[in-house]
C-alpha cells in the first residue's frame, strides 16, 4: 500500500497479460541469433555459424512481421503505429518528468522497434546477397558495405533499446525485462494508456 493509503498503489494493481508467448520466444530467440551472428561475423573458420544464425534471424523477422500484421493486441503494429512526431512529444514529456506509462510500446520505443526491423531486414538481405556472391548483381562490392553498416546500426539501436528499457523500468517502477519473460505487467491506472494512436500524439 502507498503512503497515502490510495487504492492505486503499485502493489495493489493486478497483473495484466501483455506479451504473448510468440512475442517472448521471438524476442529472446532474436537476441541469441543476433548475438551469435555478430560474434562470428569475421570468422572464416566458423563462417557457416554466422550464416545459419543469419538465416535464423531472417526467419524470425519474417515471422514477427506476419504476426504484427495480425490482430495480436499489443504485438500488433496497429497498437504502436510509426509516428516520429509522437515520439518527439513523448521524449519531451519524459525530459520534463511527465511521460505517460504505456502497457505496450511507448511512442519513442515504437520508432526504435521499426528502425530495428528495417536495419534487420537490410542486414539479412544484404548478407544473403554477399554470401551468394551478389546473386546476379554485376558489382556486389557495395553490398558488403551495406551489410557492414546496417549490422552496426542495428547494434547501436539495440543499445538504445536496452537503455530505454532500463530507464522506463526505473521511471515507471516496472521490470520490463521480467515482463518479457512472464508476459505480464501491472495493470494500467486510469490515467495510463493501454494502446496509443496518432490521435493521442496530435493532442
Amino acid at each position: 500500500m502507498s503512503k497515502d493509503g490510495g487504492a492505486n498503489s503499485t502493489e495493489e494493481l493486478p497483473e495484466k497479460y501483455v506479451w504473448d508467448i510468440f512475442v517472448r520466444i521471438f524476442h529472446w530467440s532474436l537476441v541469441v541469433a543476433f548475438s551469435v551472428a555478430f560474434y562470428y561475423r569475421e570468422s572464416e573458420w566458423d563462417r557457416l555459424i554466422h550464416v545459419y544464425a543469419g538465416y535464423t534471424v531472417a526467419g524470425l523477422l519474417l515471422a514477427r512481421i506476419i504476426w504484427g500484421c495480425m490482430k495480436t493486441r499489443y504485438a500488433s503494429f496497429h497498437a504502436f503505429p510509426l509516428h516520429p512526431l509522437g515520439a518527439l512529444k513523448y521524449l519531451w514529456s519524459f525530459l520534463h518528468g511527465r511521460a505517460r506509462r504505456f502497457l505496450g510500446h511507448n511512442p519513442a520505443g515504437s520508432v526504435i522497434i521499426y528502425a530495428m526491423l528495417f536495419c534487420g531486414l537490410a542486414t539479412v538481405i544484404s548478407g544473403y546477397l554477399v554470401y551468394n556472391d551478389g546473386w546476379l548483381i554485376e558489382d556486389p562490392g557495395y553490398l558488403k558495405s551495406l551489410h557492414y553498416y546496417s549490422s552496426w546500426s542495428w547494434l547501436v539501436l539495440v543499445g538504445i533499446h536496452i537503455v530505454g528499457v532500463i530507464t522506463e523500468s526505473i521511471l515507471h517502477q516496472d521490470n520490463l525485462i521480467k515482463a518479457m519473460i512472464t508476459g505480464t505487467k501491472r495493470s494500467s491506472k486510469p490515467d495510463e494508456k493501454s494502446y496509443w494512436n496518432k490521435d493521442w500524439a496530435d493532442k
